[in-house]
């Protein structure tokens, strides 16, 4: 008996140091360090999803004029890139009018989660999700590591919350994205336009610095893209406000379990470790909710590998082997509401997405709701459209990928500052094609209307070309039960346009193909 009782005992320790050592493993599968992060594999829903919608929606939505209002309503008259600001801002409210005055102009009163969530549903959005914080110390949520939030002040109510139950509730995937890393230095206390004398609101407007700290937090960033911070101390973020920046990470990441975090520019200015800890926390989070997650990163904020690079309102220009994402307004300038917006068509969002689908790429797109939660209606409409087109021709958007090249064409995509190359200004010709897969089916995307019987040949398939491999069996138009006529010969492939179009937008052919 007391044999049995050793060995009983024996098994029981045991199993409690597989269940430690398993909880440990789970603990730490990954470590905060880049070598550690960079093993995580972006998960095939995000490869598969390809489109995606978020909004900057908040204070600055009220005015009207941009969301850099909050910064650049105190800076002086003849400086800076938005310098006529303050001077409207003075002539429309006065200089006894601060930015945390509009706080209660936010109210989200016509706000309908649901409402939202269905649109984005019925736009052909595979994820979606709101900015959390944009750059003015305003968080969307309920939040207790800042008390300037949706909660306490404005709305009165957990935007974030409301939309997390939505857009889940839709069977879509949940998208936060935070932009406070540009929080530092941010206003202009130094300028003496800012109130510091209204004490429930001194906070609001961060720490003291010196005059030149915003313009210099960038200078000696090392641009190899390794994690490096090498910011003069004399400008770097306090340990103050690195902490607050990983707890307002954390809170949304705990409490709201989004499966894409995407981050705004300089991510750089926090401290190396500070970025490896955070990135960590959130991928430690997969065992945990049992879901594989997505963290985006622009510039060299973070390195190779480590997450998912964005390029903002740019484009790769030709394909590639890891995923990426670009992130685009639907307002040909401008990211957050304002009367004179100038919108794109649905037919430019959609040849924007297919030419990044083509390359490996996934589109978030950008949306402007008004201060009291509408969304306009000309953007309802056109996102409706989209959606109407993704209903007949998503199969050559979502979970395809890339074939051996892109496409062919004859109009070339200029380069882009925030990276990459733009879309700005793009009048693709019928000639413009570009090519996706799943499985034996290729498809083949015209990106401007031809017409009617006209004839074209692609390239690609010609004798010694990069396709010159694969043999066509079949060629259909989606949409269309008119027969297509082509052929493939050594020149290439000949296919002739339909003399009735299934839609006014881009024509998508589907190819039957074996190598």
């Amino acid at each position: 008996m007391k044999n049995y009782l050793i060995i009983l005992l024996l098994i029981t320790l045991s199993a409690c140091q597989t269940k430690t050592a398993t909880k440990n493993e789970v603990k730490s599968q990954y470590e905060a360090n880049w070598e550690s992060l960079q093993k995580h594999q972006t998960p095939e829903w995000f490869k598969d999803a390809k489109f995606g919608i978020y909004f900057h929606w908040g204070v600055y939505s009220y005015m009207g004029k941009g969301e850099w209002y909050s910064r650049q309503m105190y800076e002086d008259k003849d400086k800076g890139w938005n310098h006529w600001l303050r001077e409207h801002h003075l002539n429309t409210y006065g200089d006894s009018v601060h930015y945390h005055d509009f706080i209660p102009e936010f109210t989200a009163e016509h706000f309908d989660a649901d409402d939202w969530a269905q649109l984005f549903k019925k736009s052909g959005a595979q994820f979606a999700g709101p900015v959390a914080e944009h750059c003015d110390n305003f968080s969307n949520w309920d939040s207790k590591v800042n008390k300037y939030n949706t909660v306490n002040y404005g709305p009165k109510r957990d935007l974030v919350g409301e939309l997390e139950k939505a857009i889940k509730g839709q069977d879509l995937k949940f998208v936060t994205t935070f932009h406070h890393s540009w929080e530092w230095a941010w206003y202009n206390r130094w300028s003496g336009y800012i109130d510091t004398t209204d004490v429930e609101f001194d906070e609001f407007y961060g720490e003291w610095t010196a005059p030149e700290t915003f313009g210099k937090m960038s200078a000696g960033f090392a641009a190899s893209g390794q994690g490096s911070h090498n910011i003069d101390p004399k400008y770097a973020p306090s340990r103050k406000f690195v902490d607050t920046w990983k707890e307002k990470v954390y809170e949304v990441v705990d409490r709201y379990q989004p499966d894409l975090l995407w981050f705004d520019s300089r991510v750089f200015v926090i401290p190396e470790k500070d970025r490896q800890e955070m990135v960590a926390h959130y991928y430690n989070k997969e065992q945990e909710w049992n879901k594989e997650l997505v963290l985006t990163y622009k510039n060299n904020d973070l390195p190779k590998g480590v997450g998912v690079i964005d390029l903002e309102k740019g484009r790769m220009d030709e394909k590639t082997e890891f995923p990426w994402l670009t992130d685009d307004s639907y307002a040909w300038h401008g990211w957050s509401w304002r009367a004179d917006l100038d919108l794109k068509t649905p037919d430019v969002i959609i040849t924007e997405l297919v030419d990044i689908v083509s390359k490996n790429g996934c589109l978030l797109l950008n949306i402007t709701p008004t201060h009291d939660g509408k969304i306009p209606k000309e953007m309802r409409t056109g996102l409706l459209e989209v959606g109407e087109w993704l209903k007949t021709n998503g199969e050559a958007v979502f979970n395809t990928r890339p074939f051996v090249t892109y496409g062919e064409g004859v109009t070339k995509l200029k380069k882009n500052h925030f990276g990459g190359v733009q879309g700005f200004g793009i009048n693709y010709q019928a000639k413009d094609f570009r090519f996706t897969t799943n499985g034996e089916n290729l498809y083949i995307t015209q990106l401007a209307m031809p017409k009617g019987g006209e004839d074209f040949i692609l390239h690609s398939f010609a004798t010694d070309s990069v396709a010159s491999g694969y043999t066509i069996n079949q060629v259909e138009l989606l949409g269309s039960d008119e027969k297509i006529k082509w052929s493939q010969s050594d020149k290439g492939l000949s296919i002739t346009a339909p003399n009735t179009f299934p839609n006014d937008k881009a024509l998508v052919y589907k190819l039957n193909i074996k190598q």
